[in-house]
């Protein structure tokens, strides 16, 4: 039996000794002292919001022999969160706590680690007996190089690292043979990540540099680019010189995909979107904003134009495609020949309405006898790409329901 318990009831003691509880959350509540503890079938514990110490911790442990999902949400008042003695435990989260300066996990058969860390608060912290660890996310974490790549060579098993806004980070290694999913976000300091993951499927960046610079990414399915250098204000296109070099590594890089297994790329800058099918010759705009998706073979244009429609709700939409292509055809009856009152949604409330009821017009652009004197046209009419270049301009109703997009996901996941 699950039990979820919000803020404002003073959780009765009665509660910690039902042993046909399976899940338990607990948010917001006053807690007791927890010591007549008896929740022996208990698998699943989430503390949120609310005042715990070492003592409490350890009851909960003792009492729950069978805990395989431990997690701590914004918890205040504990400062070593240690666990051990629970053999069937897969997975640990610790999200904010304030006052936390040392973690300590002998869990042999955890499989996910999620620890999120006060903005630059310093923290010891011991997973090296975690052996079996799948998936390890660390955000905010004043982790140092030499710390890292200790504590990564525990993990053999590793299938999934996530890195947030870890700070001291500069200069890294990432070898593991079974990695499949990483993720380097907002580490602002990280000059070098040498990356040899043979078998890396997905890769995800956030930034304002190209730390990953060895990485080979023919192997592949899925990645997402995203680069915002600080200090730049809004994008614009830029043709100073210097950023040359720069871009030449970024196309480089690009080029390196197996586009042949049906890679989709999106290049994506403000409002403005470009989706390449089957990229060949891929020429990048030189802005400061730069977005770029590559997709995995298994989404279909239809979805990925939905998605894009639905997420993003572009000012123009442009496609570079072969002449046997049937994604300008695709386009065109998205945006061109859509119902002007579609029924898709009728039984949906007026707020949760899809883009075809917030598309308010559509414009194909000409780019070879076209007035515009848009930066983002100029750089499409300057492109030397020997595809079918099609561009559609876009206006949306007012909505003050606008999606702000599946922030924190993968696409299509």
């Amino acid at each position: 039996m699950p039990l979820d318990l919000r803020k404002g009831y003073s959780l009765p003691q009665c509660v910690f000794a039902a042993r046909t509880i399976t899940a338990l959350r607990v948010n917001g509540c006053k807690l007791g002292p927890c010591n007549d503890l008896n929740l022996s079938n208990l698998q699943k514990l989430c503390l949120g919001k609310l005042r715990v110490n070492e003592q409490m911790i350890e009851n909960l442990i003792r009492a729950c022999p069978l805990l395989e999902d431990f997690r701590l949400i914004y918890a205040t008042g504990l400062k070593v969160f240690k666990v051990s003695n629970l053999p069937k435990l897969k997975r640990s989260d610790l999200h904010t706590c304030s006052e936390l300066k040392e973690v300590n996990l002998q869990a042999p058969n955890l499989e996910t680690f999620w620890y999120v860390v006060v903005k630059y608060r310093s923290y010891k912290i011991d997973l090296s007996t975690c052996n079996a660890l799948k998936s390890l996310t660390l955000e905010d974490a004043t982790l140092k190089d030499e710390s890292f790549q200790n504590h990564l060579s525990c993990f053999p098993a590793l299938e999934k690292l996530v890195l947030s806004k870890c700070n001291f980070l500069k200069n890294i290694t990432i070898s593991s043979y079974k990695l499949k999913t990483l993720i380097l976000r907002e580490c602002k300091q990280l000059e070098e990540a040498d990356i040899i993951s043979p078998n890396l499927r997905s890769f995800e960046y956030k930034g304002e540099k190209m730390p990953f610079i060895s990485l080979n990414p023919s192997s592949l399915k899925e990645a997402k680019l995203y680069f915002k250098p600080s200090g730049q204000g809004e994008p614009r296109l830029s043709n100073e010189d210097n950023h040359t070099p720069w871009f030449a590594r970024l196309q480089g890089f690009l080029d390196m995909f197996d586009y042949s297994r049906g890679l989709k790329l999106v290049v994506r800058s403000d409002k403005n979107i470009v989706i390449y099918e089957r990229p060949k010759g891929i020429f990048l705009p030189q802005v400061y904003d730069l977005k770029l998706d590559v997709v995995k073979s298994s989404v279909n244009l239809e979805d990925l134009l939905d998605y894009i429609l639905r997420t993003w709700r572009p000012l123009t939409l442009s496609s570079l495609s072969t002449s046997r292509s049937r994604l300008p055809k695709l386009v065109c009856k998205k945006l061109i020949t859509r119902e002007k009152d579609p029924s898709c949604c009728t039984y949906n409330a007026s707020g949760n309405k899809c883009w075809r009821h917030l598309l308010d017009n559509v414009e194909t652009e000409n780019l070879v006898n076209g007035k515009s004197k848009s930066e983002w046209i100029a750089w499409l009419r300057s492109s030397k790409s020997k595809f079918k270049i099609n561009c559609f301009r876009l206006s949306w109703k007012h909505s003050k329901h606008v999606s702000q997009g599946l922030k924190g996901r993968l696409m299509f996941d």
